[in-house]
């Protein structure tokens, strides 16, 4: 029954708003990294000023201000048991300044973890952040931003193999069954209209990780949880490598030519920066195993295209990583990755949306094998990780009723044995403040995959939202 207070708490809203709701002005729901139409997360973390007009003020006679907000109960419950998966009480609020070509852009929030005390090692059960925080100088040829702030390149959904600039937000890492949280960064980029084509660059004066979940968090990588295990047993001493968190020395940027021709949208990109996540390397010593960490620098580049087809859009991303690193069992080393993915989406009419992708990972081992790699004189046949993968992501949404109810799936399988994460849903938008959804994430596959590991996350979900 530890279920019933939240369930309650979404009924008593839902009272509330019959006789509050009318009375409130301000922006509707629809707060996402990408303005859609029907697809994705409707509860996704906002990146962005909201999808329609906010609330409006004036701060002088020649500023002008816009702001909004939300505040939201996202409950998720264990399906083998009931027990909380994650109660998360969250009040986001957003604002923005523009005078002329110079704009100001803000965000924060606050969130109250609930299902902190359930979990087995405890859990920060609050905190406060501000969320982006940027300045934008627009002009006809130049756009230029400096702040903290989501970038994201790439024209896919879902499967985006050139969203880099952004680290993963373990603490709710999959909002969906098709969505990924992001964390924003402190950066700076221009954009130079040239004409026929656009030059885009950025720049991250330090870089942006991973930062882990604690301990016993629903969320943390089963590697993860394994290395803890061990060191928590005295089986290995862990040596951790500092974050490249210098400002200006542990830099990442990035380059985008882009064109539009004849109806197709075509970029040319390249990325260099760091690997999210930190890779180990085991050595023997005097007082046992020891695994020492590093954060291993490499390059991307990558090609992407879009091109309407009547009423859809076929899109695609290739990008080489010529010096990928990967673990291994006792170090990590480098590889050569490449990342494909082709799809297409269409909404019909307003009332169905289609989106179906397909993506193939590739790898190969590089470079020699250093002659200390391996300090240990074993080394197994599958210590590297080099097979390819492939997979899909998919969302099938309908929508009736003017709009007020949508229904359907979304998700993301691999195929190769990395496991898969769907999503069923059912949502309710009452007016232009209030948003209710049910559904429910299923996790599947083997428990060392990307997705499999999250097996016991098998949950269903009560949401509501109230915009203003």
């Amino acid at each position: 029954m530890r279920w019933l207070g939240p369930l309650l708490a979404l009924v008593l809203v839902g009272c509330f708003s019959e006789t509050q709701a009318q009375n409130l002005p301000g922006d509707p729901f629809g707060q996402g990294a990408a303005p859609v139409t029907l697809p994705g997360d409707p509860f996704a973390v906002a990146s962005s000023p909201a999808e329609a007009a906010p609330r409006e003020s004036s701060l002088s006679s020649e500023w002008a201000l816009t702001y909004g907000g939300f505040l939201e109960s996202r409950n998720r419950f264990a399906i083998k048991d009931g027990s909380p998966v994650a109660l998360t009480q969250t009040a986001f609020l957003e604002m923005s300044a523009k005078k002329g070509s110079v704009g100001l852009y803000g965000s924060a929030q606050g969130v109250l973890e609930g299902a902190a005390h359930y979990w087995p090692r405890g859990h920060q059960a609050g905190w406060a952040e501000v969320k982006e925080l940027f300045l934008t100088i627009d002009s006809a040829n130049l756009d230029f931003w400096l702040g903290q702030k989501l970038k994201v390149w790439g024209t896919s959904d879902g499967y985006n193999p050139l969203d880099l600039f952004n680290p993963l937000d373990l603490r709710d890492p999959f909002p969906s069954g098709w969505n990924l949280n992001r964390v924003p960064q402190a950066m700076a980029g221009a954009s130079f209209n040239l004409g026929p084509v656009n030059l885009e660059g950025v720049y991250l004066p330090k870089a942006g990780v991973l930062t882990m979940p604690q301990p016993g968090s629903p969320w943390e990588p089963r590697a993860f949880q394994r290395l803890r295990t061990q060191v928590e047993a005295g089986f290995l001493t862990l040596v951790p490598k500092n974050a490249p968190h210098a400002w200006f020395r542990d830099g990442e940027y990035g380059l985008k030519l882009s064109a539009s021709r004849e109806g197709w949208d075509l970029s040319l990109m390249t990325y260099h920066g760091f690997l999210d996540e930190p890779l180990y390397k085991m050595t023997l010593t005097p007082l046992g195993l020891q695994a020492t960490g590093a954060y291993a620098r490499y390059q991307a580049y990558g090609l992407a295209w879009a091109k309407g087809l009547g009423a859809g859009t076929f899109r695609g991303e290739m990008v080489i990583k010529s010096d990928y690193p990967i673990q291994g069992a006792l170090n990590w080393r480098r590889s050569r990755l490449i990342q494909t993915v082709v799809g297409w989406d269409r909404s019909f009419d307003g009332w169905l949306y289609l989106n179906f992708q397909g993506f193939l990972e590739a790898r190969s081992l590089t470079g020699a094998q250093p002659i200390d790699a391996w300090p240990i004189n074993v080394r197994p046949a599958d210590a590297w990780p080099t097979d390819d993968s492939h997979g899909l992501t998919y969302e099938v949404t309908a929508q009736w009723a003017l709009d007020a109810w949508a229904a359907g799936t979304r998700g993301q399988v691999y195929l190769t044995g990395e496991g898969a994460l769907n999503e069923v849903f059912l949502e309710y938008r009452r007016d232009d403040h209030w948003k209710f959804s049910v559904g429910a994430l299923f996790f599947s596959g083997e428990r060392t995959g990307i997705l499999g590991q999250f097996g016991d996350n098998d949950c269903f979900y009560l949401t509501a939202r109230h915009s203003f």
